[in-house]
């Protein structure tokens, strides 16, 4: 055997330069002829795999607990020594690390009738040494469970490498390693005319293992761990969680139930609710303590309104933290959450009661928001206690949105107008309305729009009374919608959103016509008044705005109601003065109206085109005048005849 061994180290360890590998190979090849079957005894080895297991965290237990307890397994074998039966088992073996494995683990933490494990059997497929692994396991301890020390024990099995049964190897092969390259020569050969080079490469030997088979041996090991019940005075224990359908930015009603799961009464106790930032708690009570049982005490973190002069007592019970006791000053706090605090007076081991919050929801976003309970109370010794608080999640659905279905705009500049918006919402409403906002040249007549209930998604119309001012531009200007609803016996508001309110082009009219008046002549001049515009006018008056060379007598004319696109004839009297330069005038024409909202409105001035002619030379007069001067002439003529 010690002649194989040492073959074994020849051929399969040793290094060989090319010509050693050429005196070696016919051996060789007898070698790999034979594929080698090697029985191996037990190996020895000390220090092999054993399981410690340590405790994370506390070991105290509550009644009534479900707990998560983590647990640290630990293989602490390390290599001290270890004996192989030859080469070819310790070269197998070189890798070390599989001996001191602990292989195919099951841990099993086995509880009691007052501790039950609610966690299977967890299993690891190897833990090598100094490589520590963390479990967790859930616990949960019954509510009559006596206070002490308890002990659960995790049940560990495991196998370890007993020895190497059977070994077969593939023939020897060889693998390069490293080749080198050297030059030699004579010193007296400077120019390496008489050089020798030599090429060697070094190759390694090994075997390949083409089959084995290990022999385990198991293990099992009971690790027992102790955990210790404490007794507890007064211990809150919920039982159940009611509440409204909370929303962001809503306000609503929490109904907790609870059980006092410790050992002594709770005398006189209120239940303070804790909320997190964006809530706001407050609570009634039912009934009130006497103020003669509780003692003068401050310190006491959480209890509203303590001060050195004790607790004042309402005639509605305990108030919300920060306002203080009715009759005191507000206690001075650095607490983030808000309190209320709701009186349940004595609340013996094991009695359940109940406690009511309002909680207004100032937050937008949806989600389960954490809140605790703790209980403040007199203990048996008459001094002022409070519990651990305990913590529960209450579900709140995102803040309702407006969402705008349809704008539809009937404004026009200069006039009032309606908008109409079709919208919904994406959470049921009560007594909800509608509120609309906007800045100049747009301003709101009717802001809020009462809808009522709405379920969510219903598509609702609110309609609103807006005027544009006459500087507004045929664009749409932006406005904020959002809705007002109830929530209990306050309102809340959405988050506006924006929208877009159309300013149509101010009403139009047209002047059709061009009368022509001479200078120094007066006359009725006549036009046509047409509407232009989208809607109709009513009792429309036009008035012409008369500047010289013009004077007139008569410069308004009565319309009366025009439809769009109907026409109508105005008649003004003008007089045109004698020096009037020969030429078209364009006079301003404006039409006073009432819109389709009965408010009267002045529409833009418009030009009526008016010709003036050179002014006409008449011989009436002086006809007239030689006739009356023929006249007398005559008669004189015949007074002296008849003479």
């Amino acid at each position: 055997m010690k002649f194989l061994n040492a073959m074994f180290l020849y051929f399969f360890v040793g290094g060989a330069t090319t010509g050693d590998r050429m005196r070696r190979i016919g051996i060789l090849v007898l070698i790999a002829i034979i594929a080698m079957i090697i029985n191996v005894q037990a190996l020895e080895y000390e220090e092999k795999p054993h399981i410690s297991v340590s405790m994370v965290g506390s070991n105290q237990l509550s009644k009534g607990e479900e707990k998560t307890i983590i647990l640290t397994v630990f293989n602490d074998a390390k290599r001290v020594k270890v004996e192989y039966k030859d080469e070819i088992e310790a070269g197998f073996f070189k890798n070390e690390g599989m001996l001191f494995t602990a292989y195919n683990l099951t841990l099993e933490l086995i509880g009691n009738e007052k501790i039950k494990v609610e966690t299977p059997a967890q299993k690891l497929p190897a833990l090598p040494s100094m490589s520590p692994v963390t479990l967790q396991y859930i616990i949960k301890v019954a509510d009559n469970i006596t206070p002490g020390e308890y002990d659960l024990v995790l049940r560990i099995s495991y196998e370890k490498i007993e020895k190497l049964k059977r070994l077969e190897i593939f023939p020897v092969q060889s693998f390069p390693e490293q080749f080198t390259t050297t030059l030699s020569r004579k010193v007296t050969d400077v120019y390496f005319m008489n050089a020798t080079i030599t090429n060697t490469t070094v190759y390694e030997y090994r075997f390949l293992t083409k089959e084995y088979k290990l022999e385990y041996t198991e293990e099992v090991e009971e690790v027992p761990l102790t955990f210790t019940v404490k007794e507890e005075d007064v211990k809150l224990k919920i039982l159940n969680v009611t509440s409204d359908k909370l929303i962001g930015g809503g306000k609503g009603r929490i109904e907790v139930e609870f059980m006092n799961s410790g050992e002594k009464v709770a005398k006189d106790a209120y239940i303070t609710l804790e909320t997190p930032s964006g809530f706001e708690a407050s609570a009634l009570s039912i009934s009130q303590p006497s103020v003669s049982t509780i003692p003068a005490m401050s310190g006491i973190s959480g209890v509203p309104g303590v001060g050195m002069g004790g607790i004042g007592i309402g005639s509605v019970g305990m108030g919300s933290l920060g306002m203080g006791m009715p009759g005191m000053a507000p206690t001075p706090t650095s607490l983030s959450q808000a309190q209320a605090a709701y009186y349940i007076g004595d609340l013996k081991p094991g009695e359940r009661s109940k406690a009511v919050f309002y909680v207004k929801v100032n937050v937008k976003d949806g989600g389960t928001y954490p809140l605790k309970i703790k209980a403040v109370y007199i203990d048996e010794s008459g001094d002022l206690k409070e519990s651990e608080a305990i913590p529960f999640g209450i579900e709140v659905k995102s803040a309702p949105e407006v969402v705008v279905k349809n704008v539809e705009s009937k404004v026009f500049a200069n006039a009032k107008g309606e908008v109409k918006v079709t919208l919904a919402c994406t959470a049921d409403l009560q007594d909800a309305s509608v509120i609309l906002q906007a800045n100049p040249p747009i301003l709101v007549l009717s802001s809020e729009y009462y809808l009522g209930d709405i379920k969510k998604g219903e598509e609702r119309i609110a309609i609103f009374k807006v005027k544009a001012s006459s500087e507004a531009k045929a664009v749409p200007y932006p406005a904020q919608l959002k809705l007002k609803y109830k929530t209990m016996d306050e309102y809340s508001e959405t988050n506006p959103v924006r929208i877009g309110i159309q300013v149509n082009p101010k009403l139009e009219f047209e002047i059709e016509g061009k009368p022509v008046i001479s200078a120094g002549t007066s006359k009725v001049v006549e036009f046509a008044i047409k509407n232009v515009g989208s809607y109709e006018v009513k009792d429309a008056t036009a008035r012409l705005t008369v500047v010289d060379p013009f004077s007139s007598t008569d410069d308004t004319a009565y319309i009366g109601d025009l439809k769009p696109g109907e026409s109508a004839t105005i008649k003004f009297r003008l007089k045109a003065d004698s020096e009037a330069t020969p030429k078209l005038y364009a006079l301003n024409l404006e039409v006073k109206y009432k819109d389709p909202e009965g408010e009267w409105v002045i529409s833009e001035p418009v030009k009526a085109t008016i010709e003036v002619t050179p002014e006409t030379t008449s011989y009436t007069p002086l006809a007239i005048a030689g006739i009356i001067v023929l006249v007398i002439i005559a008669a004189l003529a015949y007074r002296r005849l008849r003479k």
